[in-house]
């Protein structure tokens, strides 16, 4: 059987609230089950490398299926302390992050619908939910609502992202829900913009799983890991991609609590103030592993960051640096307390770059 509706991504579909749960869709589909995944053996592309986790899902498809009561496999590499982190032997109770993929995405036994093609969304308080979306979304609305859904995007031939709210539009929610590309592209990244929060979201396969570019962005009990990362990267001149989980250019009010991040080659944080200032930024109660330092603060031309608070998180021990799980110029002063690494328990201090 086939389907009834475009297979295009060059028409993009506007949705309305009376309209944000069938209109433009067809076929109840399971979720949880990845589709074939492409070959990263690129000519144009050598060394591709996906740095990920495989996770157990049911399939989506395009037809009514048949519902099938299948054992799944998960292999999970695990993320040392991250289950029951040991305790440092000191004052205070840290409460690491316990965001996996048991606490995050699509929740179990949800039931998609498919959508083939970008969403393009226009009308204030629009609400997407149980969509498995075979597109990009554009954010051209306030207070919309993205729930219980999959986001997979679609090829690419420039740097994109599969939520786009560049355009700032507040009230942006995305809940339990995941952005996973099919298309893997060193052009792919989670999600752009500002004025939204994230909650239990999970985020991986791509190059950046959040770029932050303005205010007001919280990013609470999500995951965000396995970052696509190319060897030879063209968007790095060949060079080695600079994936991160959360890469900051600029914007006050950035929050990040209860999350974990992991995967990236990068930075798990990567704040670079490349097109304006960063101001009050917390980073609290996290497990955060990876990159060459896994929160990495530059200042550039625009000096100190003002407002900075890293506390009560748990850092693993896989950094390309040794020790290194916060870097920063000694003129950003920044509120630390209660970090230690995993498995050890000991304290973290912040390195000098």
């Amino acid at each position: 059987m086939t389907d009834h509706i475009s297979r295009s991504h060059r028409r993009p579909l506007t949705l309305t609230p009376p309209q944000s749960r069938g209109a433009s869709q067809h076929g109840p589909a399971l979720h949880r089950l990845d589709p074939p995944r492409p070959d990263l053996t690129r000519p144009d592309l050598p060394g591709a490398v996906r740095l990920e986790r495989k996770r157990a899902r049911t399939t989506a498809t395009t037809r009514t299926p048949t519902f099938v009561a299948a054992a799944t496999l998960a292999l999970l590499i695990p993320l040392a302390g991250l289950a029951a982190p040991a305790q440092a032997a000191t004052a205070g109770i840290v409460r690491s992050a316990t965001a996996s993929a048991g606490t995050t995405g699509v929740p179990s036994g949800t039931t998609l619908k498919v959508h083939n093609g970008d969403l393009n969304i226009t009308k204030a308080g629009t609400v997407i939910s149980g969509l498995d979306i075979r597109g990009l979304v554009k954010i051209n609305a306030i207070n919309v609502t993205i729930k219980n859904s999959i986001i997979r995007g679609r090829s690419v031939s420039a740097p994109a992202a599969l939520v786009n709210n560049l355009g700032g539009r507040s009230g942006l929610k995305i809940i339990d829900s995941e952005l996973y590309p099919s298309k893997p592209s060193p052009d792919i990244n989670g999600i752009y913009g500002y004025n939204f929060t994230l909650t239990r979201v999970d985020i991986h396969g791509v190059i950046d799983g959040v770029h932050v570019t303005g205010s007001n962005v919280t990013i609470a009990n999500s995951w965000l890991h396995g970052n696509l990362h190319y060897t030879s990267d063209p968007n790095q001149g060949g060079k080695p991609s600079h994936d991160d989980s959360i890469q900051i250019q600029k914007g006050s009010n950035i929050k990040v609590y209860g999350s974990t991040l992991s995967g990236s080659h990068n930075a798990g944080v990567q704040i670079t103030q490349d097109t304006g200032d960063v101001s009050n930024f917390s980073f609290t109660n996290n497990f955060a592993d990876g990159g060459a330092c896994t929160i990495n603060v530059a200042q550039k031309s625009y000096g100190p960051i003002y407002g900075t608070v890293i506390t009560d998180n748990k850092f693993g021990r896989n950094t390309r640096i040794a020790n290194c799980a916060v870097i920063s110029p000694t003129t950003t002063k920044i509120s630390t307390a209660r970090n230690y690494y995993t498995p050890d328990s000991k304290t973290v201090s912040v390195r000098t770059g």
